[in-house]
């Protein structure tokens, strides 16, 4: 429940923060049989050694005394005074100084942990001391009640002197004037023990501030955060109802604290003190074997000190909320850790025992990671969230305050082995350094400093009230009497001297009943006067009533517009957001479609010029087979022309056996037929750019026509070749077929 600290008004240091270790103490308690051997002996100021027992058993049969040091040892002869003196006195003088501290006890069960934070009546422990200072400290300087009020937002607010005593009526004096109940006349009947209190008193409390003190008291039991001053509600039949647990926050400032945490406001010691006990009746307390009155949970009682600078004249305090410094001290009294074994506990009693030890655990684990992170300069994370008591006071070991720890020690010989696991954690936590608390000057707000003690002084000087300003005015009725006493029966001169004196005070008499008639005519006149004023003035007020009512309806009707104007502009304002996201909806798609079509085109482009490549390929692969075929063509051309020559040869050595016919041929004058030339003809030359099926046609119809070029006709022709021979006519040869090729052979 870390305060919320609002130090406007105050000047920072422009040098860097410094940094300061965990402040841990030893406090050895008294054995309850001072014969009884011990394990626990404070060596000096500092030191500790811890005495293994007789019947233990070490490592390799040796036993190892253990020696640890502190900030400060305090023996079992040490009183509460010099504990408070040593360690909690510091942090209420920076708790007066507007600084946070926290101080928490630690130690396994009974060992004296609840003894040295609360003490008994006749010797106090820490925590009623603390506040025994502090309001030593603050005395005349308290703020009136509620002039400071919480905001259940870990903040306060501040009120004027009239606002503040409108609500002590409501809140204080309203409620005594009902008839007391019997549980009530039964509190103020009963006392408690008269307690002895602290006259310590701090000397660094600033003059010209107004201060209060708020007090709140929690717990935390199975790892779930308790308010111990809430008002439970009552039902006459089922009774009170189970409290609620709270839950943990941050405020602006990202500081941790309890969520709807009650905060009292004190006047007084003894009624902090009375809280403190109103609470304690609540916490979870419950008999064990090893302690009859055993913490079963977390306690957290936190005193927040709240200051304020006067105004220029030094009565009020200043009603700006951003002059308040608000500080924190936090008393934690840690529940002990306990071993299984040693208490027996089961069922509700092993659950909290879980969960006291696991706290505990989670502690000494951010401890140990703090540690690391600062030696190495690693950057781990402390997982102050795994327990409740850890994220409560997470700003603290992040340097938001002076932290100091007593570690509580019973020297039994029985509990040695956990004494030592208990020093440990000691001796690892003064490792952690925290960083120090800036040092803060004094409240500079442009006043005037001693504004109080001259407003006082002021008030001194005038006169008290019940003093007469005027002189008291003597009335007498006429002169005095003379002497009555008649000295013999002829003594005229004493009865006319009465009846000269009766004379005058009658006549006295009816001047003052005249005067008086006149004083009261002129009383009654001044009265009524009076009375025609207040009517006036009445009526007036009636009228400035009736204005201002007027005019809180106007300003009614017009806050009612003001109102659902800013409906409508908000509704407008989130109808041009819906707009504004549509309109980047929209914006996103069209994006979107362009881009989808310029992918579209591309691959459209890509595939025309795909496209064109392949029919480029394909009218070359054409143009290749072509030439291919047309040279085959050639060869097999070539080859039949071969192939008719060497039949034409045949044919010439048949015509050659014949040659003697034809001189008688030419005897009788018949003339010989000349041969024609053997000619082919040879497929042209195709356009390269067709389309395969022109191609294909235009191939075949060409080498159709090479073949028929290329065979001719053979008849009575001459043929041309490699050897050329001219063939006669016979009337013995006729339709010659040469392998294919029909040449025609006409007669002569």
């Amino acid at each position: 429940m870390k305060s919320q600290k609002t130090k406007t008004g105050r000047k920072r240091n422009a040098s860097p923060r410094q940094s300061e270790p965990v402040e841990v103490y030893c406090r050895i308690r008294p054995l309850d049989d001072p014969n009884e051997p011990g394990c626990v002996n404070a060596i000096g100021d500092t030191v500790v050694q811890l005495l293994p027992p007789e019947n233990a058993v070490g490592k390799n049969g040796q036993l190892k005394e253990y020696q640890f040091t502190f900030q400060h040892v305090f023996d079992e002869f040490a009183s509460q005074k010099t504990v408070f003196d040593y360690i909690a006195l510091p942090l209420v003088e920076d708790l007066v100084a507007g600084k946070n501290g926290l101080l928490f006890t630690y130690g396994i069960t009974g060992s004296g942990k609840t003894y040295t934070m609360t003490g008994r009546p006749e010797d106090q422990g820490i925590l009623p001391r603390c506040l025994d200072v502090i309001f030593n400290s603050i005395g005349q300087q308290q703020a009136s009640k509620y002039v400071f009020r919480p905001d259940r937002l870990n903040g306060f607010e501040v009120q004027s002197e009239a606002d503040a005593m409108l609500e002590r009526q409501k809140r204080d004096i309203m409620p005594n004037l009902t008839t007391p109940s019997k549980t009530s006349l039964k509190k103020m009947d009963s006392c408690d023990t008269e307690r002895i209190t602290d006259v310590t008193k701090v000397d660094t409390v600033e003059e010209d501030n107004n201060y209060a003190v708020f007090v709140s008291y929690i717990e935390i039991y199975n790892n779930y955060v308790y308010d111990l001053l809430e008002e439970l509600p009552y039902n006459a039949i089922t009774g009170y109802k189970p409290p609620q647990t709270k839950l943990l926050r941050t405020n602006a400032s990202d500081n941790m604290y309890v969520h709807n945490c009650t905060e009292v406001e004190v006047k007084q010691p003894q009624e902090a003190i009375d809280v403190f006990y109103k609470g304690q009746r609540r916490r979870k307390v419950a008999h064990t074997t090893l302690n009859a009155e055993s913490s079963r949970s977390h306690s957290v009682f936190n005193i927040r000190l709240v200051q304020a600078p006067l105004d220029d004249r030094g009565e009020q305090v200043v009603q700006d909320p951003s002059r308040l410094c608000v500080s924190q001290l936090s008393l934690v009294d840690l529940a002990g850790s306990e071993r299984t074994n040693r208490t027996k506990n089961s069922g509700d009693r092993l659950k909290e025992a879980g969960n006291i030890n696991q706290s505990l655990l989670v502690l000494r684990t951010c401890l140990e990671i703090l540690r690391e992170n600062q030696k190495t300069g690693a950057n781990k994370l402390v997982p102050y969230r795994d327990s409740k008591l850890t994220h409560l006071f997470k700003n603290f070991f992040d340097g938001d305050g002076k932290v100091r720890m007593i570690v509580c020690v019973n020297p039994k010989v029985a509990d040695y082995e956990e004494t030592i696991h208990v020093m440990k954690f000691a001796e690892l936590t003064q490792e952690v350094v925290t960083a120090k608390s800036e040092e803060m000057s004094k409240f500079d707000i442009g006043m005037t400093p001693g504004r109080r003690r001259m407003h006082q002084e002021q008030l001194d000087k005038m006169e008290p009230i019940g003093v007469p300003i005027f002189p008291a005015v003597e009335f007498t009725v006429g002169p005095p009497f003379p002497l009555l006493e008649l000295l013999n029966p002829t003594d005229d001169m004493t009865i006319r001297n009465i009846v000269l004196c009766l004379t005058e005070r009658m006549k006295r008499k009816r001047e003052m009943a005249v005067d008086y008639e006149r004083s009261c005519t002129s009383f009654r006149s001044q009265l009524l006067e009076l009375e025609q004023n207040y009517i006036q003035a009445r009526n007036r007020l009636q009228e400035v009533e009736e204005r201002s009512a007027l005019k809180e309806k106007e300003a009614a009707r017009l806050d009612s517009k003001n109102k659902s104007l800013e409906k409508k502009l908000e509704e407008r304002d989130r109808l041009l957001k819906d707009l504004e996201k549509e309109n980047q909806l929209l914006s996103l798609q069209v994006q979107d479609k362009a881009w989808k079509i310029q992918v579209e085109r591309n691959a459209r482009e890509k595939l025309r010029s795909d496209c064109q490549n392949r029919i480029q390929m394909n009218n070359q692969a054409w143009e290749k087979n072509l030439e291919k075929a047309r040279r085959k063509f050639e060869v097999e051309a070539e080859c039949k022309l071969d192939e008719r020559d060497r039949k034409l040869e045949m044919l010439r050595d048949i015509v050659n056996e014949n040659e003697c016919a034809t001189p008688l041929l030419r005897s009788r004058g018949h003339p010989q037929p000349t041969p024609k030339p053997r000619t082919y003809t040879t497929p042209a030359a195709l356009p390269s750019a067709r389309s395969e099926s022109d191609m294909t046609s235009v191939g075949s119809s060409t080498i159709a026509s090479s073949a028929r070029a290329a065979t001719g006709r053979i008849g009575n022709t001459r043929v041309q070749s490699r050897n050329t021979v001219r063939i006669p006519a016979a009337k013995s040869i006729t339709n010659l077929d040469l392998a294919g090729v029909t040449p025609s052979i006409s007669k002569s």
